[in-house]
């Protein structure tokens, strides 16, 4: 067998980001993008303002009821309307029980840290804007296990990276 051939192959195993993922489509085909095999769909709402949401198992059971992963978008008509959706979201997230400002790395992240019942989570915010939609992709996790948070946090950064901008 020629040598190039298995080499080839696991080459496009290893370049592929749809191996192992879910394609997610929202805006009826506009937007997409692909999540971990592991992410459970647990909610997607239409209209106005769509949003899908994940829950992302956890290091132990009661991280895996919290953790999860948002993509919210909506219709705008161009870059005000884009700057006008992310502030109204950073406004809400402003607003959550004991918010605690983190360091964004860039102008379209917010970070910070608020509490849910009794349990304090780390959000990650990112921004974009594709074909007319503002997008928000929000991940939220509680402390703890430092190889899961680890883990949770480069799905997150690998999922924005696909994210269409």
């Amino acid at each position: 067998m020629n040598r190039s051939v298995p080499a080839l192959l696991l080459g496009l195993l290893l370049a592929s980001p749809a191996i192992g993922a879910a394609e997610v489509s929202m805006a009826e085909g506009a937007i997409r993008f692909s999540v971990p095999d592991s992410w459970i769909p647990i909610m997607q709402s239409q209209g106005e303002t769509e949003t899908q949401i994940f829950q992302v198992p956890g290091a132990n059971a009661a991280d895996a009821t919290v953790a999860r992963v948002s993509v919210t978008l909506q219709k705008v008509p161009n870059l005000n309307g884009f700057q006008q959706f992310s502030g109204n979201m950073r406004s809400r997230a402003s607003g959550l029980k004991d918010y605690a400002a983190g360091k964004p790395a860039g102008p379209t992240e917010n970070v910070y840290k608020a509490r849910e019942g009794t349990v304090t989570l780390e959000y990650y915010e990112r921004y974009f804007y594709s074909g007319g939609y503002a997008i928000q992709l929000r991940c939220a996790r509680p402390g703890g296990d430092a190889k899961w948070s680890t883990a949770f946090d480069k799905g997150c950064a690998e999922l924005a990276a696909r994210m269409p901008s």
